[in-house]
């Protein structure tokens, strides 16, 4: 509704004071002569116009200029100095020096100005004196148009009535506005015009007891003047109630309750919107509640009111301040999109593990602020332990072998439905699957229906490198629009066709939308080398330093001291080549590029190296084998250190003596069996587990004519002095004293327990088995043994 029935319109304009001026009502378009101010006619105009500098002493000019301080834009007319005294004449236009034209035996120069737009400054002075210049600032403008478009309000706080009118536009130049109210005191209210061609007047109006006002608009400047009216103004028309306040508000999950400050107006709007969205409107009476419905649950609301009168007179208030409530909560009521990728199984292993990820709900989904996720997996044997995943994590590793995966969002109303997905290892799918470049944001992929055939289609994809922030989408059809990519990043993904007996998977990789070359090269490092060959390998390139997806590395091997250089392409991802057929002691440089479909990156860092030389390489040999046999003789002597080493080593070598002929073959052992002695030996040299001390035994000599004499019985080991002879002599001779009869007649062995260290694990060496001598008949006849010595020492 208007304001007033001058403009249909509110004009918000700033205001400024009038005054109001005592003055006389005339005709409509007329001048009007005020008291105080003088409305000059429409067609008056100043043709001329004079300004004296007010010089004082030693005053040298005057200034004057044909049409005056204000010009029409755009106008001629001429300026002109009239000096006092005999001197060399300057003219200024804006500090800049002019030409001008002199009258003969006159003191006047003048200059004719042509077509003048903007405000200019002239001036006159003499060369000769330092005095301040005379001079006058002309300004081009226009004339006002007819005063129009009125709009007046009255409010009912203050009860003063404003007003505002245009003239059509600017006049430039300074313009004055007036006001006259034709009712009782014929009062005129008097206004300066503003850049934009509007005028304010405001005046009050409570001692005047009437329904209407009649009202004469005026514009005047220096170039004319313009009236309208009188216009009628009917004040219930124009009584705006003044700005409402909302003091509180009340919200549930679905609407808010307004509270405002006290009044008796009939009808209230209402608007309300989301942040950042759009106002929507609500018209009410007054006198009820201001309640707001159909709103979303945990969402931020702006609020604003305002009243009027009733609905058919009056204006309505400003607007009030914005007041902000926030809905309640509500339980998710949106199933979570999940979905997931399998891990590489690693190699004897029963176990399947899987990459667990799901969207996070939009604001209206959740319907409050999200506090866990609860993921549950269900195996053949049964429910696990929950999972809580904390926002923002949207992601959880399982392993499981033959199972399936719940998840669903909770905050701190409720918990939102359960998405079920079974885990499977899909089928994979090669080759049929293409890519085409939209724009620098988005690309679309192709597939055959028969290749991988499905009821729906989930398209997933990521940056390379970073799995957490893979993005997938379900679609029907064979064809999938990709947006939301990077320029200068590479991608890599997949389409699964979901079907009942089980998911197909066709991947592919190498996805870019505009690429570049590589900012940053690969630094080599050298594996190992001989004279022939060098094996190296190189850094990866950080992700952000790519520019794109790498196809290819190029190896350089530059010859020192020929200057050639051989280069190696090696396929992306491999990150290790072998370079052979190289030359023995010769020096190198080695350095490794990068390339995307873009082009050839930049070289990484120098790597110097030298093949060894053939004369290197058999020192090194020759080191290495000393090294070895040094290594291996220490070993062995810090075996030796073991008593138990020791003991085993001497049996062992005791088994390499030659064989003694056992003289129990011989003709003096066949005679001293017929004489009924009996010869026994018991002998277990190699038995290391006996350190008991050597116990005393009885020795019976038999005679026997012109032989020996024999030992029947003697101790087995001996500490003392006098026995060390026996016993060396008992050591040459164990082999044919020991076990023809005894040892073959069926005596039991003894068992070694050792304790210590076992230098020899088995117990069944044929060094450590007694030597038995069967078959075969050896005779003493041709042997001579000399036994005095022992015959001495018994």
């Amino acid at each position: 509704m208007s304001r007033a029935r001058v403009t249909h319109s509110r004009l918000g304009i700033p205001h400024k004071t009038s005054r109001a001026l005592s003055s006389s009502t005339g005709e409509g378009g007329d001048a009007l002569d005020g008291s105080t101010a003088t409305l000059k006619p429409t067609n008056s105009t100043n043709d001329h116009a004079e300004q004296f500098c007010p010089m004082g002493r030693g005053k040298v000019c005057t200034v004057r200029s044909s049409k005056g301080e204000n010009v029409l834009f755009g106008s001629n007319f001429t300026f002109s100095c009239i000096f006092n005294k005999q001197c060399t004449k300057l003219m200024f236009r804006n500090r800049t020096l002019i030409k001008y034209k002199q009258y003969p035996n006159s003191s006047e120069v003048s200059v004719d100005v042509k077509n003048l737009t903007e405000p200019s400054t002239f001036s006159c002075n003499c060369k000769e004196e330092r005095s301040e210049p005379c001079g006058i600032d002309i300004k081009p403008g226009y004339p006002p148009h007819v005063p129009q478009n009125l709009t007046c309000i009255q409010k009912i706080k203050s009860g003063n009535v404003t007003c505002i009118w245009t003239t059509g536009k600017g006049t430039i130049i300074n313009t004055t506005c007036q006001l006259r109210v034709q009712n009782g005191l014929h009062l005129a209210y008097e206004s300066t015009m503003n850049s934009t061609g509007f005028c304010h007047s405001s005046f009050p109006i409570k001692n005047l007891i009437m329904p209407q006002l009649f009202m004469l608009l005026n514009v005047s400047n220096s170039l004319g003047s313009k009236t309208s009216g009188p216009h009628t103004i009917i004040l219930n028309n124009i009584v705006e109630p003044s700005m409402p306040e909302i003091v509180n508000v009340s919200c549930s999950s679905r609407w808010c309750n307004l509270h405002t400050d006290n009044h008796s107006l009939n009808v209230v709007e209402m608007k309300y919107s989301e942040v950042n969205g759009n106002w929507s409107t609500l018209q009410t009476d007054g006198k009820s509640r201001l309640n707001i419905s159909s709103l979303q649950p945990y969402t931020t609301y702006n609020f604003q009111i305002r009243r009027k009168i009733n609905d058919s007179v009056g204006l309505w208030s400003e607007w009030s301040q914005q007041k902000a409530a926030k809905t309640k909560e509500e339980a998710p009521d949106k199933v979570l999109d999940v979905w997931y990728l399998q891990e590489p199984k690693p190699p004897q292993s029963n176990s399947k593990c899987f990459h667990i990820f799901w969207k996070e709900l939009n604001l209206s989904d959740a319907k409050g602020e999200i506090l866990r996720y609860n993921i549950s997996v269900r195996e053949q044997m049964g429910m696990r332990n929950p999972i809580i995943a904390v926002p923002p994590s949207r992601n959880e590793r399982i392993c499981c072998s033959h199972c399936s995966v719940s998840v669903s969002a909770v905050n701190s109303v409720g918990q939102s439905p359960v998405k079920f997905i079974n885990l499977h290892f899909p089928g994979l799918v090669s080759g049929f699957l293409s890519h085409r470049t939209l724009n620098n944001y988005s690309v679309a992929l192709f597939w055959h229906k028969l290749a991988i055939a499905g009821t729906e289609y989930v398209v997933h994809w990521y940056p390379v490198g970073n799995i957490e922030a893979i993005q997938w989408i379900r679609v029907v059809d064979t064809t999938a629009h990709i947006t939301g990519l990077q320029p200068q990043q590479c991608y890599e993904g997949a389409v699964t066709a979901l079907r009942s007996p089980g998911p197909k998977m066709a991947s592919i990789k190498s996805i870019s939308t505009w690429q570049s070359a590589p900012e940053q090269g690969p630094v080599p490092q050298l594996c190992s080398k001989n004279s022939e060959s060098l094996n190296v390998t190189w850094s990866e390139i950080p992700q952000r330093k790519r520019k794109g997806c790498l196809k290819k590395y190029t190896v350089y091997l530059m010859d020192k001291l020929k200057g050639d250089i051989h280069n190696f392409s090696v396929d992306h991802p491999n990150r290790q080549y072998v370079i052979s057929s190289l030359s023995p002691g010769q020096c190198y440089s080695l350095w490794v590029t990068a390339w995307t479909d873009a082009g050839e990156g930049p070289k990484g860092s120098d790597l110097p190296v030298c093949t060894p030389s053939d004369s290197e390489r058999m020192l090194s040999l020759v080191i290495l084998t000393g090294g070895a046999v040094l290594l291996a003789c220490l070993i062995l002597l810090c075996f030796c250190q073991f008593t138990s080493v020791q003991k085993r080593f001497l049996c062992c070598c005791q088994g390499l003596l030659p064989i003694i002929p056992d003289p129990a073959n011989s003709k003096c052992a066949k005679t001293c069996a017929d004489d009924q002695s009996e010869i026994k030996f018991y002998l277990d040299q190699c038995d290391s587990s006996v350190n008991e001390e050597p116990y005393n035994v009885d020795v019976e000599e038999v005679p026997y004519p012109s032989i020996c004499t024999y030992i029947k019985s003697f101790s087995q080991e001996s500490s003392s002095s006098d026995a060390t002879q026996i016993t060396r002599i008992t050591d040459m001779t164990e082999d044919y004293i020991s076990t023809h009869g005894a040892i073959s007649g069926g005596e039991e062995e003894d068992e070694e327990e050792e304790t210590g260290f076992e230098f020899f694990p088995s117990t069944h060496s044929p060094f450590l088995e007694p030597l038995v001598l069967t078959g075969g008949k050896l005779t003493l006849d041709a042997v001579k043994i000399d036994c005095s010595e022992f015959l001495d020492r018994t």
